[in-house]
Protein backbone atom coordinates (compact mmCIF):
# COMPACT_ATOMS: atom_id res chain seq x y z
CA UNK A 1 0.00 0.00 0.00
CA UNK A 2 1.10 3.47 -0.49
CA UNK A 3 0.88 4.87 3.05
CA UNK A 4 0.71 8.32 2.00
CA UNK A 5 -3.16 8.09 0.10
CA UNK A 6 -4.55 5.67 3.00
CA UNK A 7 -6.93 7.94 4.00
CA UNK A 8 -7.50 10.85 1.35
CA UNK A 9 -10.31 11.14 -0.27
CA UNK A 10 -10.43 11.16 -4.35
CA UNK A 11 -13.12 12.35 -6.83
CA UNK A 12 -13.30 10.44 -10.00
CA UNK A 13 -14.90 11.40 -13.12
CA UNK A 14 -16.32 9.22 -15.60
CA UNK A 15 -15.37 6.98 -12.65
CA UNK A 16 -17.69 4.33 -13.79
CA UNK A 17 -16.23 2.22 -16.71
CA UNK A 18 -12.95 2.53 -18.55
CA UNK A 19 -9.75 4.19 -17.39
CA UNK A 20 -11.57 6.26 -14.75
CA UNK A 21 -13.17 3.14 -12.95
CA UNK A 22 -9.43 1.36 -13.22
CA UNK A 23 -8.06 4.36 -11.40
CA UNK A 24 -10.96 4.68 -9.38
CA UNK A 25 -10.36 1.08 -7.80
CA UNK A 26 -6.89 1.36 -8.02
CA UNK A 27 -7.21 4.20 -5.57
CA UNK A 28 -9.54 1.82 -3.45
CA UNK A 29 -6.78 -0.30 -3.40
CA UNK A 30 -4.42 2.31 -1.50
CA UNK A 31 -7.30 3.18 0.94
CA UNK A 32 -9.29 6.30 -0.57
CA UNK A 33 -12.84 7.19 -0.13
CA UNK A 34 -14.01 7.61 -3.67
CA UNK A 35 -16.83 9.93 -4.97
CA UNK A 36 -17.60 8.42 -8.26
CA UNK A 37 -19.18 10.88 -10.85
CA UNK A 38 -20.60 9.76 -14.35
CA UNK A 39 -23.92 10.23 -15.99
CA UNK A 40 -25.47 6.67 -15.96
CA UNK A 41 -26.46 6.00 -12.48
CA UNK A 42 -26.57 2.01 -13.02
CA UNK A 43 -23.27 1.72 -14.51
CA UNK A 44 -22.36 4.26 -10.80
CA UNK A 45 -24.01 1.29 -8.57
CA UNK A 46 -22.65 -1.13 -10.44
CA UNK A 47 -19.29 -0.02 -10.09
CA UNK A 48 -19.65 1.01 -6.44
CA UNK A 49 -21.15 -2.46 -5.60
CA UNK A 50 -17.71 -3.72 -7.24
CA UNK A 51 -15.08 -2.13 -5.35
CA UNK A 52 -16.97 -2.01 -1.84
CA UNK A 53 -16.82 -5.74 -2.53
CA UNK A 54 -12.97 -5.78 -2.95
CA UNK A 55 -11.93 -3.05 -0.57
CA UNK A 56 -13.47 -1.61 2.77
CA UNK A 57 -13.81 2.03 1.61
CA UNK A 58 -16.53 4.38 1.38
CA UNK A 59 -18.07 4.89 -2.39
CA UNK A 60 -20.51 7.65 -3.02
CA UNK A 61 -21.57 8.30 -6.62
CA UNK A 62 -22.92 11.11 -8.25
CA UNK A 63 -24.69 10.94 -11.28
CA UNK A 64 -24.39 14.45 -13.21
CA UNK A 65 -23.78 15.58 -16.67
CA UNK A 66 -20.59 17.36 -16.80
CA UNK A 67 -21.68 19.35 -19.93
CA UNK A 68 -24.37 21.02 -18.16
CA UNK A 69 -22.15 24.67 -16.79
CA UNK A 70 -23.98 24.43 -13.42
CA UNK A 71 -22.35 21.38 -12.91
CA UNK A 72 -18.80 22.09 -11.71
CA UNK A 73 -20.19 24.36 -9.57
CA UNK A 74 -22.38 21.90 -7.39
CA UNK A 75 -19.40 19.13 -7.46
CA UNK A 76 -17.10 21.51 -5.91
CA UNK A 77 -19.67 22.54 -3.27
CA UNK A 78 -20.67 18.92 -2.73
CA UNK A 79 -17.29 17.13 -2.20
CA UNK A 80 -15.32 19.82 -0.65
CA UNK A 81 -12.87 17.28 1.45
CA UNK A 82 -11.37 16.37 -2.16
CA UNK A 83 -8.07 15.52 -1.89
CA UNK A 84 -7.51 14.23 -5.44
CA UNK A 85 -8.85 15.11 -8.26
CA UNK A 86 -9.26 12.74 -10.86
CA UNK A 87 -10.43 14.22 -14.46
CA UNK A 88 -11.56 11.15 -16.81
CA UNK A 89 -14.57 11.92 -17.98
CA UNK A 90 -15.44 13.26 -21.96
CA UNK A 91 -14.84 12.10 -25.52
CA UNK A 92 -15.19 13.76 -28.86
CA UNK A 93 -16.21 11.56 -31.84
CA UNK A 94 -13.63 11.54 -34.70
CA UNK A 95 -13.32 12.83 -37.69
CA UNK A 96 -11.80 15.50 -40.21
CA UNK A 97 -12.60 19.18 -39.97
CA UNK A 98 -14.80 18.70 -42.96
CA UNK A 99 -16.88 15.30 -41.49
CA UNK A 100 -17.17 16.11 -38.16
CA UNK A 101 -20.34 16.93 -36.37
CA UNK A 102 -20.33 20.65 -35.50
CA UNK A 103 -22.98 19.99 -32.64
CA UNK A 104 -21.23 16.54 -31.49
CA UNK A 105 -17.66 18.40 -31.62
CA UNK A 106 -19.03 21.34 -29.47
CA UNK A 107 -20.80 18.77 -26.98
CA UNK A 108 -17.89 17.11 -27.27
CA UNK A 109 -15.66 19.59 -25.91
CA UNK A 110 -17.67 21.55 -23.01
CA UNK A 111 -18.33 17.58 -21.96
CA UNK A 112 -14.26 17.05 -21.54
CA UNK A 113 -12.65 20.00 -22.05
CA UNK A 114 -14.51 22.60 -20.16
CA UNK A 115 -15.75 20.30 -17.52
CA UNK A 116 -12.13 19.84 -16.34
CA UNK A 117 -11.49 23.33 -16.50
CA UNK A 118 -14.26 24.56 -14.43
CA UNK A 119 -14.52 21.45 -11.91
CA UNK A 120 -10.65 22.10 -11.18
CA UNK A 121 -11.40 25.44 -10.73
CA UNK A 122 -14.45 24.70 -8.32
CA UNK A 123 -12.29 22.04 -6.46
CA UNK A 124 -8.62 23.77 -6.40
CA UNK A 125 -9.77 27.06 -3.64
CA UNK A 126 -10.81 23.70 -1.59
CA UNK A 127 -7.18 22.54 -1.59
CA UNK A 128 -5.63 25.74 -1.63
CA UNK A 129 -6.97 26.57 1.62
CA UNK A 130 -5.38 23.23 2.95
CA UNK A 131 -2.28 23.64 1.08
CA UNK A 132 -2.41 20.01 -0.12
CA UNK A 133 -4.02 18.34 -3.43
CA UNK A 134 -3.58 16.85 -6.68
CA UNK A 135 -5.23 17.08 -9.94
CA UNK A 136 -4.81 14.60 -12.50
CA UNK A 137 -6.06 15.22 -16.03
CA UNK A 138 -6.65 11.96 -18.03
CA UNK A 139 -6.14 13.16 -21.62
CA UNK A 140 -4.83 11.20 -24.78
CA UNK A 141 -1.71 11.26 -27.02
CA UNK A 142 -3.89 12.84 -29.92
CA UNK A 143 -3.14 16.47 -28.27
CA UNK A 144 1.24 15.35 -29.20
CA UNK A 145 0.26 12.97 -32.33
CA UNK A 146 -1.95 15.09 -34.08
CA UNK A 147 -4.28 13.25 -36.45
CA UNK A 148 -6.61 15.52 -39.02
CA UNK A 149 -8.78 12.42 -39.20
CA UNK A 150 -9.52 13.05 -35.63
CA UNK A 151 -9.24 17.01 -35.48
CA UNK A 152 -11.52 17.38 -32.66
CA UNK A 153 -9.40 14.92 -30.64
CA UNK A 154 -6.37 16.54 -31.31
CA UNK A 155 -7.66 19.88 -30.08
CA UNK A 156 -9.53 19.40 -27.51
CA UNK A 157 -6.15 16.99 -26.12
CA UNK A 158 -3.86 20.11 -26.66
CA UNK A 159 -6.13 22.20 -24.76
CA UNK A 160 -6.20 20.48 -21.93
CA UNK A 161 -2.69 19.63 -22.15
CA UNK A 162 -1.58 23.33 -22.10
CA UNK A 163 -3.91 24.00 -19.65
CA UNK A 164 -2.67 20.77 -17.29
CA UNK A 165 1.08 22.80 -17.60
CA UNK A 166 0.22 26.49 -17.30
CA UNK A 167 -2.06 25.32 -14.02
CA UNK A 168 0.73 22.82 -13.19
CA UNK A 169 3.63 25.36 -12.85
CA UNK A 170 1.63 28.05 -10.52
CA UNK A 171 -0.32 25.54 -7.93
CA UNK A 172 2.84 24.21 -6.54
CA UNK A 173 2.85 28.13 -4.78
CA UNK A 174 -0.50 26.66 -3.56
CA UNK A 175 0.84 23.04 -2.13
CA UNK A 176 -1.05 21.62 -4.91
CA UNK A 177 0.15 19.22 -7.94
CA UNK A 178 -1.40 19.23 -11.25
CA UNK A 179 -0.25 16.82 -13.82
CA UNK A 180 -2.04 14.92 -16.91
CA UNK A 181 -1.41 11.26 -17.99
CA UNK A 182 -2.18 11.00 -21.98
CA UNK A 183 -2.96 7.44 -23.08
CA UNK A 184 -2.47 5.88 -25.74
CA UNK A 185 -4.68 3.22 -27.44
CA UNK A 186 -6.33 1.78 -24.55
CA UNK A 187 -8.58 -1.70 -24.42
CA UNK A 188 -11.79 -0.30 -23.15
CA UNK A 189 -15.26 -0.83 -24.17
CA UNK A 190 -14.98 2.72 -25.92
CA UNK A 191 -11.99 1.11 -28.07
CA UNK A 192 -13.26 -2.26 -28.93
CA UNK A 193 -14.57 -0.90 -32.44
CA UNK A 194 -11.42 -0.34 -33.28
CA UNK A 195 -10.18 -3.37 -33.57
CA UNK A 196 -12.71 -3.71 -36.42
CA UNK A 197 -13.91 -0.52 -37.81
CA UNK A 198 -17.34 -0.54 -38.98
CA UNK A 199 -17.28 2.81 -40.57
CA UNK A 200 -14.65 4.63 -42.84
CA UNK A 201 -14.45 7.59 -39.75
CA UNK A 202 -12.90 5.01 -37.60
CA UNK A 203 -10.90 3.19 -40.29
CA UNK A 204 -9.13 6.82 -41.18
CA UNK A 205 -8.66 7.39 -37.54
CA UNK A 206 -7.14 4.81 -36.20
CA UNK A 207 -6.48 2.04 -38.61
CA UNK A 208 -2.76 3.36 -39.33
CA UNK A 209 -2.21 3.05 -35.37
CA UNK A 210 -4.44 -0.12 -34.43
CA UNK A 211 -1.74 -2.35 -37.16
CA UNK A 212 1.50 -0.81 -35.44
CA UNK A 213 0.85 -1.36 -31.74
CA UNK A 214 3.69 -1.32 -29.46
CA UNK A 215 3.95 -5.38 -28.39
CA UNK A 216 0.88 -6.07 -30.56
CA UNK A 217 -1.65 -4.84 -28.78
CA UNK A 218 -3.68 -1.76 -26.85
CA UNK A 219 -2.90 -0.78 -23.32
CA UNK A 220 -4.91 -1.71 -20.42
CA UNK A 221 -6.72 0.39 -18.16
CA UNK A 222 -4.84 -0.78 -15.08
CA UNK A 223 -1.60 0.40 -16.61
CA UNK A 224 -2.79 4.17 -17.02
CA UNK A 225 -4.26 3.75 -13.15
CA UNK A 226 -0.95 2.69 -11.78
CA UNK A 227 0.67 5.81 -13.32
CA UNK A 228 -2.17 7.97 -12.21
CA UNK A 229 -1.80 6.52 -8.54
CA UNK A 230 2.00 6.96 -8.32
CA UNK A 231 0.93 10.79 -9.24
CA UNK A 232 -1.25 10.90 -6.54
CA UNK A 233 1.46 9.53 -3.43
CA UNK A 234 4.27 11.29 -2.13
CA UNK A 235 6.50 9.58 -4.32
CA UNK A 236 5.60 12.13 -6.35
CA UNK A 237 6.11 15.25 -4.73
CA UNK A 238 8.46 17.24 -6.88
CA UNK A 239 6.20 16.48 -10.27
CA UNK A 240 3.38 19.07 -11.21
CA UNK A 241 2.81 20.90 -14.55
CA UNK A 242 4.04 17.75 -15.82
CA UNK A 243 1.91 15.25 -18.69
CA UNK A 244 3.09 11.86 -19.27
CA UNK A 245 2.32 9.29 -21.94
CA UNK A 246 1.00 5.74 -21.46
CA UNK A 247 1.61 4.18 -24.95
CA UNK A 248 5.16 2.22 -24.97
CA UNK A 249 6.18 4.54 -27.49
CA UNK A 250 3.50 4.74 -30.12
CA UNK A 251 3.05 8.51 -30.73
CA UNK A 252 6.82 8.07 -32.25
CA UNK A 253 6.38 5.48 -34.87
CA UNK A 254 5.91 6.09 -38.20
Amino acid sequence: MVNSLNGKVALVTGGSKGIGFAIARALAAQGCALRLVARDIDSLHAARQQIQGEFPVEVLVESVNLSDPDSAELLGAAFPETDILVNSAGAISRGSLLNIDPKGFREGFEGKVMSTIMLTRAVYPHMIQRKSGVIINIIGIAGEKLNPNSIGTSVANAALIAFTKALGAESVDHGVRVVGINPGLIHTGRTDNLLHPKNDVDRQAYGKLVANLPYGRMGTPDEVASLAVFFASDAARYISGDVISVDAGSRFRP
